[in-house]
């Protein structure tokens, strides 16, 4: 728990980039109840009122809705991406400094590729669940408590009826987040295992070459490649499954 607060420190590098987000994120969200408001006043106020009258300002209501909903996501996602390369660019510097204050023998029992994976692919994965992840949450929790009480506010009786399956979606989210790291730790760990090899062997292409080792080395590279491949599988047929959901 400590490590992951250390590497939240970074996200208050950006506060007002970090702010500007969610507050876009917020916008884009509210902006979608529009349209099913909408939808209830041209049946409720035009088609049954029989009130053609009122049509236009609805429409023109939800036409100014929708723009704003994608300016709105637009410049969500400018200020996104610009706080994520900020913030990956900081943790991968000083994951950079860092190791170059380790002592050499340090350095002995780690192979390259690994580190490397370290450098390049960990720091995305880190990026994508501190600032995607809070982003993302914030987004789905403010969306639920609004669509629910807007649903309770219309018609309580069929609110309940829709949140008969929440239990089971619930719980189909916990077993897959508790069960997720080690599908991705193996996925991980796979990645760089070909990360050493393929660094190993471009580094030592000379001696492969001298010893004809060529078709050795390609076989021994489709083994480590091919871990990966299931591993990676693994995580997108799990993932398949629950996203429906």
């Amino acid at each position: 728990m400590k490590t992951v607060w250390r590497v939240f420190g970074y996200l208050t590098r950006y506060p007002w980039m970090a702010a500007g987000t969610l507050t876009c994120a917020i916008l884009t969200t509210l902006m979608v109840i529009v349209f099913p408001s909408v939808t209830k006043w041209i049946i409720n106020d035009v088609v049954r009122a029989q009130r053609p009258d009122k049509l236009l300002p609805l429409i023109l209501l939800a036409a100014v809705a929708f723009l704003l909903q994608h300016v709105f996501n637009a410049l969500r996602i400018i200020l996104n991406n610009t706080f994520e390369q900020k913030v990956i660019f900081d943790l991968r510097s000083d994951l950079y400094s860092h190791i170059q204050l380790l002592p050499l023998r340090w350095f002995d029992n780690r192979a390259t590729g690994d580190l490397m994976t370290r450098v390049i692919e960990d720091v995305n994965s880190v990026e994508r669940v501190l600032i995607d992840g809070i982003e993302q949450g914030v987004v789905a929790v403010l969306q639920i408590v609004i669509v629910m009480t807007v649903m309770f506010y219309w018609n309580a009786k069929l609110a309940l009826l829709a949140l008969v399956p929440f239990p089971l979606l619930i719980a189909g989210a916990l077993a897959y987040t508790l069960t997720a790291h080690r599908r991705y730790r193996l996925q991980r760990r796979a990645s760089s295992d070909i990360n050493a090899l393929l660094h190993d062997n471009l580094a030592g292409i000379r001696q492969i070459k001298s010893f004809v080792r060529e078709r050795e080395e390609h076989a021994r590279f489709n083994r480590v490649s091919d871990q990966l491949r299931r591993a990676t599988l693994v995580v997108m047929r799990t993932w398949a499954i629950y996203s429906p959901s």
